[in-house]
């Protein structure tokens, strides 16, 4: 009873004192990761949205100058020099064509259009009113702006840019109530430039645009410029949008059935921020079918007024798919960690509730009669003392118990004294109930010492504090804590050697991964009296590999050999080609010390280690990358004669033939 009870109340005490501060760490762990990767997700975010203000900058600059330098052209300012439109057309086609144009129009100097390239037969009405137009005629220099044309003003270029333009708006949940059905109008990048006569005289004005209304040029260059086409999970990361107002004009954002989904609406919130109060968004935004952490920034006209939207987003899924991992990586080390504390509280358990134990079975055979009892356990600490005291009074119980038997037998042959004899012996029976009642109560204490033992014990990780370096006690209790620091230790080793990742494979030659560790390790300090030699074969072919990995295993290997030469010696690298095998071998030779015989075969077990500070996990991690590549690895070594770490790596289709440059 005392034996279980000391037990169970250890092995509560210290899983408690483990897994609250576990789940905790844990908590917080998590907290401090969401907050760091939403951070880190908006500030990617707001990188591409600078990205795709920048694009859309570009994407101006250029059409403004090719408009410029094609209204220097002679055939233009010579045709409205002469108020001849007959040669002009067929050039003004070329134009339009070769620019990717929709509209391409000259004006005479009073803003009057002279020639429309869409629609030739219509001229002759005025666009000085044009904020555009005007800029170009009265300060004689290029511009360019972002414009909503009417539908009048788009059908008398042409009427398939009228119907381009034309959307029925598809009703959007989270959208303000607007009544609007439909969009007629059309959202144009517009440039315009003055045309001057060789000396200097204003002649009109040369003016092009591109209509953005269904057209997924733009937004298709934003995102493979910026989020470069990446996929998760076979979707697209990144997407990009423009707004008319609220409405998607263009996008590639997708319908649940592919769809681009334009003629839909952004939500109410991000319509008032960006459009009516002028100011950007950001934030985590549902945008049709999916969450992302998104940005808006509104798009003005040349007058500055906010006609329309630039997005950009950025899904959230590999974000939170991050963060669950991390959950996971926490709750996994809380179990492990607890599993260890409370594997050493059982041990510890057992080790101080054993004599307590044998102290209570001694005492009920005392108390029976049996005095020749002895509770055999040595120990520095209190326990041991406690026992120690058990046995001297137990000692002590016998030889007065024995002294009363002799008195019992000498007692017929002192007639003489018999009465003062009787009353002795009757004091000496009075002193041996007492004795037995001593032996008794010792059975008592036995049992109550389980309540300030417990309290004592699970103090133990705060005596150390207390104990002074010269106390007997002091080594135990900094074993209890050297113990707990080396089991965290091994904790964190524990977490590299599980991010076990799937190899990324792709052509990879092993010369050159040789060549990047030496370059990495080679100025070290620890390698400094280390002679690297290399004996690599110049026509190895390339393996399909993670490269990565197979830095990680060369570069464990390089350590372990620089760890057994601290003295200094020769570090080999080895590669050649077995084509009967179709592997490609690499070894790795030190002229250290070697490894004894009796632990070669635990070499590359988890947590072996010989060094006070390792971990053991180097080599066994070595192991798993070798294995997943369908590889081997093994150890060559005799002591005194150096080590030699070989491992083989299939050389898979394609890279038997496949070449790379060679270190």
């Amino acid at each position: 009873m005392i034996q279980t009870s000391i037990r169970a109340r250890l092995i509560s005490s210290f899983t408690a004192a483990i897994l609250v501060p576990s789940l905790i760490s844990a908590a917080v762990g998590v907290w401090m990761i969401d907050r760091q990767i939403t951070s880190q997700a908006q500030s990617h975010v707001n990188a591409d949205l600078q990205g795709a203000n920048e694009i859309c900058r570009n994407y101006l600059e250029r059409l403004e100058n090719a408009i410029r330098i094609h209204a220097t052209r002679m055939i233009i300012y010579g045709a409205l020099g002469r108020k001849d439109r007959g040669p002009l057309e067929p050039e003004m086609h070329n134009i339009l064509q070769a620019e990717r144009l929709d509209i391409l129009t000259v004006t005479d100097a009073d803003g009057t259009v002279f020639h429309r390239t869409r629609n030739p037969s219509l001229y002759g009405d005025r666009l000085a009113e044009d904020e555009l137009i005007h800029r170009a005629l009265r300060y004689k220099i290029p511009v360019s702006d972002i414009a909503i044309l009417p539908q009048a003003e788009l059908a008398k270029e042409s009427a398939e840019l009228a119907s381009q333009a034309h959307m029925e708006i598809t009703p959007t949940p989270m959208a303000s109530r607007s009544g609007k059905t439909r969009e007629t109008s059309g959202m144009m990048f517009r440039a315009a430039a003055p045309v001057l006569s060789p000396d200097g005289r204003l002649q009109g004005v040369l003016y092009g645009a591109v209509l953005i209304n269904r057209n997924y040029e733009i937004v298709d260059k934003i995102r493979k410029v910026v989020f470069r086409e990446v996929l998760y999970k076979g979707r697209e990361v990144g997407t990009v949008t423009i707004f008319q107002d609220d409405v998607r004009i263009a996008t590639n954002v997708l319908n649940a059935d592919g769809t681009r989904a334009i003629t839909t609406r952004a939500s109410a919130e991000v319509a008032d921020e960006v459009l009516r109060r002028g100011h950007t968004w950001r934030g985590r935004a549902f945008v049709v079918n999916d969450w992302y952490i998104a940005a808006y920034t509104p798009m003005k006209d040349i007058k500055d007024r906010t006609i329309g939207m630039l997005y950009v987003g950025t899904l959230e899924r590999p974000y939170t798919d991050s963060l669950w991992r991390s959950l996971f990586i926490f709750l996994g080390m809380t179990v492990l960690g607890v599993a260890i504390v409370t594997w050493v509280a059982i041990v510890l358990a057992h080790r101080i509730s054993l004599p307590i134990h044998a102290m209570a079975e001694a005492a009920g055979k005392v108390a029976e009669g049996d005095y020749a009892q002895r509770v055999d356990y040595s120990s520095p600490d209190e326990i041991g003392h406690l026992v120690e005291r058990f046995n001297r009074m137990i000692q002590e119980l016998a030889r007065t118990t024995q002294e009363l038997m002799d008195w019992a037998a000498n007692l017929e042959s002192k007639v003489e004294d018999r009465t003062s004899q009787v009353k002795a012996m009757q004091n000496q029976l009075l002193q041996a109930e007492k004795l037995a009642a001593i032996g008794k109560l010792a059975a008592g204490v036995a049992h109550e010492i389980n309540n300030p033992l417990t309290g004592i014990l699970t103090s133990g990780s705060l005596m150390l504090e207390d104990v002074p370096p010269d106390d007997p006690r002091h080594e135990e209790l900094k074993i209890i804590v050297d113990e707990t620091m080396r089991c965290r230790k091994i904790v964190k080793g524990l977490l590299d050697f599980a991010r076990q990742t799937k190899p990324q494979k792709q052509a990879v030659s092993l010369n050159q991964v040789i060549a990047d560790v030496v370059n990495l390790v080679g100025k070290q300090a620890a390698f400094r009296d280390i002679d690297i030699q290399m004996d690599l074969a110049a026509d190895l072919p390339a393996v399909m590999a993670d490269q990565d990995q197979m830095r990680q295993v060369v570069l464990n290997a390089v350590l372990n050999a620089a760890e057994a030469m601290h003295q200094g010696g020769e570090l080999r690298f080895t590669s050649r080609h077995d084509s009967a095998g179709k592997t490609v071998e690499v070894s790795i030779a030190d002229t250290g010390p070697g490894v004894p015989d009796d632990i070669k075969d635990k070499i590359f077990d988890p947590f072996f280690t010989t060094k006070k500070t390792g971990t053991g996990l180097g080599l066994a991690i070595a192991y798993g990358i070798v294995d997943r590549h369908g590889g081997t690895i093994s150890i060559r070594s005799r002591p005194g004669h150096g080590t030699t770490v070989v491992f083989r790596i299939p050389v898979e289709a394609g890279g038997e033939n496949e070449q790379l440059p060679q270190a």
